[in-house]
């Protein structure tokens, strides 16, 4: 049963992606937010540490969407319904909106995550045959060492920025065409 709560307590656990939610009583919501932040923060940390930018993102989300829930008139509080960010039922089944309407943009994220992976673990070789084999002088060596370090970075971003104006055109397009209807 989802209850209005004090707001000291209702910030306290507001701090912690998910837990803000779960207090005020959006278990489903909660329990997502929180699953999503700590696997984001496990596969960050462990895979590719670029990723965990977003788990800023998560952090923020929770904490004023717990203030906004607590805020609500009583009336549009308890008309709120509890549910999962994420149906499973509609993964198992092919619906999931990662697979249907964005797999061109998953499948980049997935294409550009994987070779990200790849260069952090073979650009170690990379410069130890460029300093050994190749013998480069140590200012050029250290300047290979920077790019290959912030390459995977360069490039995501540099791809993430471009999924950015590509979203914005987009809706800017389809206002246009409302407009002309």
């Amino acid at each position: 049963m989802t209850k209005k709560k004090g707001k000291f307590l209702t910030f306290c656990f507001s701090l912690i992606p998910g837990a803000g939610e779960m207090y005020l009583g959006f278990l489903k919501q909660g329990v997502s937010i929180m699953t999503l932040s700590f696997l984001l923060f496990a596969v960050g940390g462990i895979l590719f540490p670029p990723l965990l930018t977003f788990e800023a993102v998560i952090w923020f989300y929770s904490f004023f969407h717990t203030h906004n829930l607590n805020s609500m008139p009583d009336d549009e509080f308890y008309a709120i319904q509890d549910d999962y960010l994420i149906h499973f039922h509609q993964i198992v089944h092919g619906k999931n909106i990662l697979l249907g309407q964005y797999r061109g943009l998953s499948a980049v994220v997935l294409i550009l995550l994987g070779l990200s992976i790849l260069w952090r673990n073979i650009h170690e070789l990379f410069l130890y045959f460029s300093y050994h084999i190749l013998q480069l002088p140590e200012p050029l060596m250290d300047a290979l060492s920077w790019v290959s370090n912030q390459l995977p970075q360069i490039v995501i971003a540099v791809v993430i920025i471009f999924i950015g104006f590509r979203l914005i055109r987009s809706k800017k397009l389809e206002l246009e065409q409302k407009e002309d209807l």
